[in-house]
């Protein structure tokens, strides 16, 4: 207890870069506190136990066995959701989950049948939706500002650093899957009174299998929704390392009667000196206070819990999501066009 405030209980499971910025959130919500942490890697383990001063636990299990959790930030990699996420909707553990929601339809859909049982609030993380250009966007297309949404474009790519040295675990996943949940989920968002019905994609193996990861560079897709509309996403991993951002991500929105383009690579500060850079604006700490979008969608998933409201970015939406982007990857592999 602060004060009259009832603090609400956290652990995070997985602490690496994502789970070090959840649980600096955590620090700066006036609702919220960490409680514990847990990760599979020592090192990382007992350096997140010096640096937040809490209990520690190589097993996510003995974590909520141990500690009285009101709820759970799931940051482990793609692959690794079902069990945190079982564990929380069997102990009545409110729970934010990492997008992808799970990389197989099946345990999407396991995991969704226990959240419904379990009453349990679930936020899929899906950042974007608290990314001031996309909430502008949303903002727009709800007034109506560009009419009926007659397709959607999108294109988000990362530097080769990312699969080659930021994540350890990229064998395991793939562009597909890291990347294209953030862009299926905006369209997905928008075009809310749409469901997407089949995909046609390909996808490129050559340059990230030549280093010894054996996942796509590259992989293009065209969805097709039930009003007879369609949106392609383009996303890739083997960018240079020379480009200004580590991420290239642009959005394109065509209406009925107007258009919306999202660039979010050009943050509008340019830094010219011994390499050409974008400055990361959006998100830059006022006043001390952390405003990116992961510390927002966090600190809106503390809100959900303390006044009993209902996620958005739900269990049903997680499932949805990755019901797509397996269609995507079932569709790269088949060579075929695959039902959602």
């Amino acid at each position: 207890m602060k004060g009259l405030i009832k603090m609400i209980r956290f652990g995070i499971v997985g602490m690496g870069n994502r789970g070090n910025l959840f649980a600096d959130t955590l620090l700066q919500n006036p609702y919220a506190e960490l409680v514990a942490v847990s990760d599979a890697f020592e090192s990382a383990l007992e350096k997140s136990k010096d640096k937040y001063g809490v209990a520690g636990y190589a097993d996510v299990k003995d974590m909520i066995e141990n500690e009285q959790l009101d709820a759970l930030v799931i940051a482990t990699p793609d692959f690794l959701h079902k069990e945190p996420v079982m564990l929380a909707a069997k102990h009545g553990i409110h729970f934010m989950v990492e997008k992808p929601y799970s990389t197989s339809v099946e345990e999407a859909v396991e995991m969704d049948e226990a959240v419904q049982k379990s009453n349990v609030k679930c936020m899929v993380a899906f950042e974007n939706r608290w990314n001031s250009p996309f909430v502008a966007v949303k903002n727009a297309v709800e007034n109506g500002e560009i009419g009926d949404i007659i397709t959607v474009n999108s294109r988000l790519n990362d530097t080769i650093f990312v699969p080659t040295q930021m994540l350890k675990w990229s064998k395991g996943s793939s562009p597909g899957w890291f990347l294209l949940p953030h862009a299926t989920d905006i369209a997905l968002w928008l075009k809310k009174n749409a469901a997407p019905v089949s995909v046609y994609a390909v996808g490129t193996k050559k340059k990230l299998v030549s280093m010894g990861i054996d996942t796509y560079d590259s992989i293009q897709s065209v969805v097709s929704f039930d009003d007879g509309t369609h949106a392609t996403f383009t996303t890739s991993w083997v960018l240079p390392e020379s480009m200004p951002l580590i991420y290239d991500f642009k959005y394109e929105i065509i209406g009925s009667d107007g258009a919306l383009y999202v660039d979010l690579s050009d943050q509008m500060v340019r830094k010219a000196g011994g390499v050409y850079s974008h400055m990361h604006t959006l998100g830059t700490p006022i006043n001390g206070q952390f405003t990116s979008a992961p510390s927002c969608m966090l600190n809106a998933f503390v809100d959900h819990i303390r006044l009993d409201t209902a996620p958005e970015a739900d269990s049903k939406a997680g499932l949805l999501n990755t019901k797509l982007v397996h269609a995507i990857h079932r569709s790269v592999e088949n060579g075929t066009i695959e039902q959602i």
